[in-house]
């Protein structure tokens, strides 16, 4: 008699992950309460600061008193996780008290949790899809989920975790696109844009072009060929224009972010101080006064169409030399991707986690360099030529969107504070993780292939003819 053996279902095992990354977070949390009470701020922060006083963020207090119209008119950043914010106050509004940036920084690490866990769920189901097996998958999510940069990186009071989380499920799904031609999955990656694009400043002019051309190259691309597919995904490019054409209207700049003319004046090797005021925009000067809340001021708002107009008119008009100092640029902003986590970004709990600083050693500097080229290597020699040539083709689009969105992570330096003679400044580091989960789960599908090589998988030997087996039950 044959036992037939029920198959878990395949959600339960990236759920299960998902569960398993949230209680780890959480759990830092409680073990470093009560083991390490004197390293946390105010008794729960890692570091000293809170989401009330961070750079791309409005002041709950304007929040409260505009309520979200404050939303509508913000300049500095997209207003995702400032919407995520006005509902973690409500608790305190609703019984008629001002909100409490404590109790909302507090249930930001819930968020945070949350967001760390869709990530790890993220990764074990993608590097499940490149070696069919569980056990590397869990590996590869365990990995990410111990790396001092990633609990690093969620624990910040901004819209880091946030960016990194829509950014991992969209790189995800155009892989899972590229990969099987389904429409659906074409249309996740275009939503998950979409909620990157309102996290931070994702949709750019050019960016947006490109990812109007995909829609439609998506479209013929798609199995099977359905005209919903291509209004889908016309549809959801234009949500994604919709917060820069709503900049463009009230602040004359298509930029979402108020501190992009920074970075672009920055790469550029623009000093602030040597540009002059040019003539304001009527729009500028009647809606640059209805919101002033943080960094999101008049003068931000002034400076980052100055310093862009600026940025424009030197690439356009001395193209060569600004090919010139980009590449000044790069000389700054690489080693900073690459440094070490604690340069800038360190905590409390990484003072105290024994593997916290082998990881950082291994996954930094030159050494990840190292692994990530062996990674390449590696899967392109399995490969071969032809192998090589087919998977540049088919994921093609991936590599696109891949490096649209490295752009301004590689070109990320600024002059700060202004009054610096270089534009040495940047975070290139942090900004690195946007673009960091499609890596890890490359080296660890390189590690897999190395294994399957040492240890090839044993084939079981052929019974004879006639020859009685036992049945497993």
């Amino acid at each position: 008699m044959t036992a037939v053996l029920a198959r878990r279902p395949r959600w339960l095992a990236p759920l299960a992950v998902g569960v398993l990354a949230a209680c780890w977070f959480v759990g830092i949390l409680f073990w470093m309460q009560a083991a390490h009470p004197e390293l946390l701020f105010e008794g729960f922060r890692f570091r000293d600061e809170s989401s009330d006083s961070a750079w791309q963020t409005l002041r709950l207090w304007e929040l409260w008193l505009i309520g979200p119209r404050a939303l509508w008119l913000s300049h500095i950043y997209p207003p995702a996780y400032d919407a995520i914010r006005w509902v973690l106050m409500q608790p305190e509004v609703s019984k008629g008290e001002s909100p409490s940036i404590l109790a909302v920084d507090q249930r930001l690490y819930l968020v945070s949790a949350v967001l760390f866990a869709i990530v790890a769920s993220v990764i074990y189901l993608w590097i499940r899809d490149l070696t069919h097996k569980g056990w590397w998958a869990f590996a590869g999510a365990t990995l990410w989920c111990l790396l001092p940069a990633s609990i690093s990186f969620f624990t910040l009071m901004n819209q880091t975790g946030l960016a990194i989380t829509s950014m991992a499920i969209a790189f995800y799904l155009l892989y899972r696109f590229c990969r099987t031609r389904r429409n659906v999955y074409a249309a996740g990656f275009l939503a998950s844009i979409f909620i990157a694009s309102m996290t931070r400043n994702v949709s750019q002019v050019h960016v947006v072009i490109v990812l109007a051309l995909a829609a439609i190259c998506f479209y013929f691309m798609g199995r099977p060929r359905r005209p919903w597919a291509l209004v889908v995904n016309v549809i959801l490019v234009a949500l994604i224009c919709v917060w820069p054409a709503r900049s463009y209207i009230l602040y004359s700049t298509f930029d979402v972010s108020t501190h992009t003319g920074y970075n672009r004046a920055g790469a550029l090797w623009i000093n602030p101080a040597s540009v002059p005021e040019p003539t304001w925009p009527d729009n500028i000067v009647r809606n640059g006064v209805d919101l002033s809340s943080g960094w999101n001021t008049q003068e931000t708002l002034r400076d980052n169409y100055r310093l862009g107009l600026a940025a424009n008119d030197f690439m356009l008009h001395h193209p060569v030399e600004a090919a010139g100092r980009l590449w000044a640029s790069l000389k700054i902003t690489m080693p900073v991707m690459f440094r070490s986590v604690y340069v800038q970004w360190g905590n409390a709990f990484l003072l105290v986690f024994p593997l916290a600083q082998p990881m950082d050693w291994i996954f930094s500097g030159f050494r990840f360099v190292a692994l990530i080229a062996a990674a390449i290597i590696i899967i392109g020699w399995k490969a071969g030529a032809r192998g090589s040539l087919r998977l540049l083709r088919r994921y093609a689009w991936f590599g696109i969107v891949w490096v649209l969105v490295a752009i301004p992570v590689v070109f990320s330096n600024r002059y700060w504070p202004v009054d610096v003679p270089e534009p040495i400044h940047s975070e290139a580091d942090r900004l690195r993780a946007l673009i960091d989960t499609p890596i890890y789960v490359l080296l660890v599908y390189a590690a897999f292939l190395v294994a399957r090589g040492v240890w090839p998988r044993r084939v079981e030997p052929t019974p004879p003819s006639g020859a009685l087996t036992a049945t497993r039950r």
